[in-house]
């Protein structure tokens, strides 16, 4: 992708990106956000509704009751998470949803090993192994096996692979479970059905677009059942129309991974990098996933607060590839930048 840019064109995005990087160097941190009960986190609500739940106390009613207790917002719908997650922490617990988490992570890592085996560098799909548990590192805590989107990002990581080709049926599924956790994964199941039209295969557009309308229809009886338990005077969401900006995006990705480790004025520009070496990924999932990014990342951008920040986990570990290719597209851009002049001498 990026060898085929012309001289002037790859000096051009050379310079933008060293200007980016510049840029996303002097952020500063996001400013913190009242949160409805300073201890009282997203993770224990979750818990404590799955006991509710448990005790034999319908979904809907313990979820408002205790949203509207610690006072979360009830309104809109979306507000209230769809049931799906809960529903198999009663069913299993939350130890074994933990294992089945750390076995999706680990088995979409060696899915990513096995298609890139042969046709990236040995450095490269080992590197992408350990960037994919890297971006997923948030797994290893059993806590977190509660964060909506950390389910959602490990499945459509896998999702992201497996799409587009003779295995899309598996790409499907695991777009669909992910749907069933949170709503956040539609943007992806709608590129999907997007590029499955565009690019002629008929019978995947149908299951694309069989899965979003399955999808409409039961976030419209989630939407009845939510409404059907909220209480006048119940909260309501302070909205999503924030327009945070292209920085808030890349500095939630590293607030949600393991960058935040960094130094800030290094986090936010690696952040950043790790796009460039998705433009280097020897699969015709790369353009994919960069129209993925770049589309989510425009809806964190304009729409989501600085509380939700946890939106940016959806994307990983997928974000995370990119590093392991991020010292081919250097060198791919440095040999555009420089290929006529080296054809001169």
């Amino acid at each position: 992708m990026l060898r085929a840019l012309s001289r002037t064109q790859a000096i051009i995005l050379a310079a933008l990106l060293a200007l980016a990087c510049l840029w996303s160097a002097t952020l500063s941190p996001p400013v913190s956000e009242a949160k409805p009960e300073a201890d009282y986190s997203d993770i224990k609500l979750y818990h404590d509704i799955a006991e509710r739940v448990a005790a034999g106390e319908n979904y809907y009613v313990a979820a408002t009751a205790l949203q509207r207790a610690h006072h979360f917002p009830t309104t809109p719908f979306v507000t209230v998470r769809e049931p799906t997650l809960i529903t198999l922490a009663v069913a299993f617990g939350w130890q074994s949803l933990h294992a089945m988490l750390a076995v999706l992570l680990f088995g979409g890592a060696l899915l990513w090993y096995r298609q890139l085996a042969s046709k990236a560098a040995p450095a490269e799909a080992i590197g992408t192994v350990l960037a994919v548990l890297a971006g997923g590192a948030m797994v290893s805590q059993a806590d977190l096996v509660a964060q909506y989107e950390l389910w959602a990002g490990v499945l459509l990581t896998m999702a992201l692979l497996l799409r587009g080709g003779k295995h899309w049926p598996w790409a499907l599924a695991a777009a669909a479970a992910a749907l069933a956790i949170r709503e956040l994964a539609l943007p992806f199941a709608l590129l999907a059905l997007v590029f499955a039209l565009f690019e002629r295969r008929q019978n995947e557009a149908i299951g694309w677009a069989l899965l979003i309308a399955l999808f409409a229809l039961a976030m419209w009886f989630h939407a009845s059942a939510v409404n059907a338990a909220v209480l006048p005077g119940d909260p309501p969401s302070q909205g999503w129309n924030a327009m945070r900006g292209a920085g808030a995006v890349l500095q939630d990705i590293v607030d949600t991974s393991l960058l935040n480790q960094l130094p800030r004025p290094f986090a936010t520009p690696l952040a950043l990098l790790a796009l460039l070496g998705w433009a280097a990924v020897p699969l015709k999932q790369a353009r994919f996933a960069l129209l993925w990014f770049l589309g989510y990342g425009l809806m964190l951008a304009l729409f989501a607060r600085g509380q939700n920040f946890y939106w940016a986990i959806v994307l990983l570990p997928a974000w995370f590839i990119g590093f392991a290719f991020l010292p081919r597209a250097l060198s791919d851009l440095s040999h555009a930048m420089l290929a006529r002049r080296q054809a001169a001498l």
